[in-house]
């Protein structure tokens, strides 16, 4: 697994511990490595830094490894605009090089995390995976030049890719980030009892960072069709929001926060995702909403267990 001991990562690398698998994480640890500080003691987790655009580094990543999950990558459109030839090189070129070299190892499933954001703007469309991209950011460009570069290695020889395109990620991590919208209004609803929503009539499908974990899972083995590119969207069609719907979940999980929409500010990135596909094929669905996210992360603010959200460690950027 790349970026094991990011955001997702962490809490993927957990997930499949638990049900005995043996995992390799390949990490930069270009955010630290805090997220698995408390499973050195695991005898079935390796752990190695690398990185991935160095092609040197592939060979021994992938011996001996049949499943590859590729979730490292320069995440989210502050952290892309920081360095937009680092994330070129590490969302696209590298992605697809490190795709490229693990079918010549043998490995049998390549799984990629790629974005519902590739999507950019569909306001009057329910978008599916037929639908068209029309990415508005440079990460959400990289991610789809990535997918493009992964579809056109053949799918033969026992070689399969999966690109899951993820919803709208919140929720709690061992390696947290407050840069993500429903974590950081949840937050600032705990420690200063007010926040702002920016436009509100923008859709997002926000999905727990557990259930794309399990998702993930899924994907190791789930069964994929010949007849269709292997895209799935991942999430659930109950988890479509529009922005100012947060409010009623703030104030329904944090009493006495003050909401205040703030309409002149609009996103114009706004798409509501259907993910009929999934769970026709592979029988996913959530397990947990966005109001259980907003009420984990405010208990463990408020708790202390989470002592400083403004700790640069939490942000990508």
């Amino acid at each position: 697994m790349t970026g094991g001991a990011g955001y997702i990562g962490s809490v993927l690398v957990r997930q499949l511990l638990e049900q005995g698998s043996h995992v390799r994480v390949v990490d930069r640890m270009l955010h630290g490595s805090h997220g698995l500080t408390d499973l050195a003691h695991e005898g079935n987790l390796t752990v190695r830094q690398a990185d991935l655009r160095d092609p040197r580094a592939h060979g021994e990543m992938l011996e001996g490894v049949e499943t590859v999950i590729h979730l490292a990558a320069i995440v989210g459109d502050k952290a892309c605009a920081q360095d937009e030839e680092l994330a070129v090189q590490t969302n696209w070129t590298a992605t697809v090089a490190l795709a490229r070299h693990a079918r010549a190892a043998g490995v049998r499933r390549f799984v990629f995390a790629s974005t519902c954001s590739v999507y950019g703007e569909g306001r009057n469309d329910i978008l599916d995976e037929e639908s068209p991209a029309k990415p508005l950011s440079l990460y959400a460009e990289t991610r789809w030049h990535a997918e493009q570069g992964i579809l056109e290695i053949p799918r033969e020889d026992g070689f399969q890719s999966v690109l899951l395109r993820f919803g709208t990620v919140y929720g709690l991590s061992p390696r947290m980030r407050f840069d993500l919208g429903v974590n950081f209004l949840a937050q600032q609803a705990v420690r200063e009892g007010r926040v702002s929503i920016f436009g509100g009539s923008q859709w997002r499908p926000f999905v727990h960072v557990a259930d794309i974990a399990r998702g993930l899972v899924m994907a190791l083995d789930a069964p994929l069709r010949s007849d269709e590119p292997p895209i799935l969207n991942l999430g659930d069609n109950l988890e479509n929001y529009q922005l100012r719907d947060l409010k009623e979940e703030l104030e329904t999980h944090v009493p006495g926060v003050r909401v205040t929409i703030e309409t002149e500010k609009e996103d114009l990135r706004t798409y509501r995702v259907r993910f009929d596909r999934i769970e026709r094929e592979w029988g996913f669905r959530a397990t947990r909403r966005v109001g259980d996210g907003i009420e984990e992360v405010a208990r463990a603010v408020r708790t202390g267990v989470i002592a400083n959200p403004n700790d640069r460690r939490y942000y990508n950027a």
